[in-house]
């Protein structure tokens, strides 16, 4: 007896929008240099990157009373600490053709990663399973615990 069949139409299959928009989270980690590979190998070329570093907020250019006097030193070590956290990541993947966008937050990294992703709408988010935080968690790290747990949006966690 033949199984019956049932064809989807048009209206009935979502739209996916292209090209597809990624967010990774990095730290400059091994782990992170490790998601960026697999993106590059696996989305093709085109994929629009939003690279995403956390910074801690000691290095905020703003105390209670405004700009603080070494804002400028801040905003130079901001910069640099965000190129540092970043580059092996966006050579990977400017290599394999993505389109790239690099931006930093200051705060909470699972926090901030969380805002980023209710401000962008990403198709997909991206993580290493830990990284360089002080305590090592046996199955996920702290921040990959969190997107997974209140994301919107799927969250691949590179292993």
């Amino acid at each position: 007896m033949p199984m019956p069949t049932t064809e989807a139409t048009t209206s009935e299959i979502s739209p996916v929008r292209a090209p597809l928009e990624v967010l990774l989270a990095t730290d400059g980690s091994e782990q992170a240099e490790l998601a960026a590979e697999l993106v590059a190998r696996f989305l093709p070329p085109g994929t629009r990157v939003e690279l995403l570093t956390v910074l801690s907020l000691s290095l905020s250019t703003f105390g209670y009373m405004g700009e603080l006097s070494d804002a400028k030193q801040r905003h130079a070590r901001i910069e640099e600490a965000t190129a540092e956290a970043t580059s092996p990541s966006r050579e990977i993947l400017e290599q394999a053709g993505h389109v790239i966008e690099v931006r930093h937050r200051l705060g909470n990294p699972a926090d901030e990663v969380l805002a980023e992703i209710e401000r962008t709408g990403p198709d997909l988010v991206v993580v290493g399973r830990r990284g360089l935080g002080r305590t090592a968690s046996l199955v996920l790290g702290s921040v990959s615990a969190s997107l997974l747990r209140h994301s919107r949006v799927p969250v691949l966690v590179v292993p």
